[in-house]
């Protein structure tokens, strides 16, 4: 879950967008709560069953997980658009890869290298078992039948990793069929069309990952494959944006954002509701979803990711209301730290419930110690704790990691500039 820098009509530039920030805070305390519900038995899980409205409103928080996708396939992918409709340079593939792998890989490293220590030391069984979530191949190769205690939630590292190694790649397959079109108009159409086809890849992966014979929560749930709807939706915002710059029009979407903003989030509203009845399973239950189950699913996250995050995105949208909620200092402050926030709060949970190495015995998994906290409690450590450890993550690790990039991108820039000038002009 990495930090947006900018969206506008122009190009890149390193400010911030407070409404992104803001909008990323909520989502990331949303996903703790959540998270801290699930540890301390207020959701329901197989043979623990959940009876209170609260468990029904808290489960339904879920679907706050895949707009950090949405978020992720508009940033990265608006450069390549721009390229493609707009004519603006192609982003150089070595500095794109830089910039993101300094991004998200050393405060990644850091938790997972202290729940390795404090947590999983008495489970190591082989140099394997070290090199697995250091080499994001923790939710692609069979490891441990009980996991890493503490990293559960970094699964979406080596999901977004992936998706960063294969952008490059299908912007310019993307590029190649757009470019048969002349106008911006038809480009932009053109580069919808494979969106169309990663949205239902991403529900056919949801429909064989949910199958009864791959049992609860198998490793290939877990794969970005699954999640290429969300990430086609951000890219489709890309595309309008990149298509809204070139031709000076106004795409239909943006029109409906701009007049009634709100009617947006109140829609998400309503799929959030849905979310908690949880049609065709148990409200408040965390039970590996059937099929049936697992297809409504998906598609209510789709709609609620949509709607919650166009009027944010999208330019000239004036509401009182979203700037009031979204770019006061705590949330955009919580936003900036949020990926840190995420990284650490089950490490937290864990060393709360005394659950791990550094107690003196390998961790049970989290199913096996819940409720031994009450919800309150554990809700107040997790948040406290890891916004402390998140903001000295973000100052020492993430922004020096980000200096790090701009001056490695500035340097191969310029010698790539210095080597074109180098090279000898044919002769006319």
């Amino acid at each position: 879950m990495t930090s947006p820098e900018i969206i506008s009509n122009g190009g890149g530039g390193g400010k911030r967008a407070p409404r992104l920030d803001g909008l990323r805070g909520y989502l990331a305390l949303g996903v703790i709560v959540v998270h801290v519900a699930f540890a301390a038995g207020v959701i329901g899980f197989y043979d623990k069953p959940a009876d209170t409205i609260w468990a029904v409103l808290v489960q339904g928080f879920n679907v706050l997980l895949p707009p950090f996708f949405v978020m992720s396939g508009l940033l990265l992918y608006r450069p390549f658009a721009r390229a493609t409709i707009v004519g603006t340079p192609r982003p150089a593939i070595r500095g794109y890869l830089i910039k993101r792998m300094l991004r998200i890989l050393p405060a990644y490293w850091l938790v997972a290298v202290a729940a390795l220590l404090l947590l999983n030391a008495k489970s190591v069984d082989g140099i394997w078992y070290v090199l697995s979530p250091l080499l994001l191949m923790h939710n692609y190769v069979p490891g441990p039948e009980l996991g890493y205690a503490g990293l559960e939630p970094t699964w979406t590292v080596p999901a977004e990793v992936t998706f960063y190694l294969a952008l490059p790649i299908l912007a310019w397959v993307f590029d190649r069929f757009a470019r048969k079109a002349d106008t911006p108009g038809g480009k932009a159409r053109r580069l919808i069309v494979p969106l169309a086809v990663f949205v239902l890849v991403g529900l056919a992966w949801t429909v064989y990952t949910h199958l009864e014979f791959m049992g609860p929560f198998p490793y290939e749930y877990f794969w970005v494959i699954g999640f290429t709807g969300f990430l086609a939706i951000g890219m489709g915002l890309a595309i309008l944006s990149a298509y809204a710059e070139a031709t000076g029009t106004t795409p239909r979407l943006y029109r409906a954002a701009q007049r009634r903003p709100l009617l947006f989030w109140l829609g998400a509203l309503v799929v959030y509701v849905i979310n908690c009845i949880r049609p065709f399973g148990k409200p408040g239950m965390a039970d590996y979803a059937t099929v049936p189950e697992a297809m409504v699913e998906m598609v209510l996250f789709l709609i609620f990711a949509l709607l919650i995050i166009a009027p944010v995105v999208v330019p000239n949208v004036r509401s009182a209301f979203i700037d009031a909620v979204l770019t006061n200092r705590p949330m955009r402050f919580f936003g900036r730290i949020s990926y840190g926030v995420y990284l650490w709060h089950f490490v937290l949970q864990y060393l709360w419930l005394q659950n791990g190495s550094v107690f003196g015995a390998a961790p049970l998994p989290m199913p096996a110690v819940m409720g031994k906290a009450g919800f309150w409690e554990l809700l107040a450590v997790v948040l406290v704790g890891t916004v402390i450890i998140a903001t000295i993550s973000y100052y020492l690790v993430e922004l020096p990691a980000m200096r790090l990039r701009e001056r490695l991108v500035a340097g191969s820039g310029r010698q790539r500039a210095e080597q074109q000038q180098e090279r000898p002009r044919v002769p006319a």
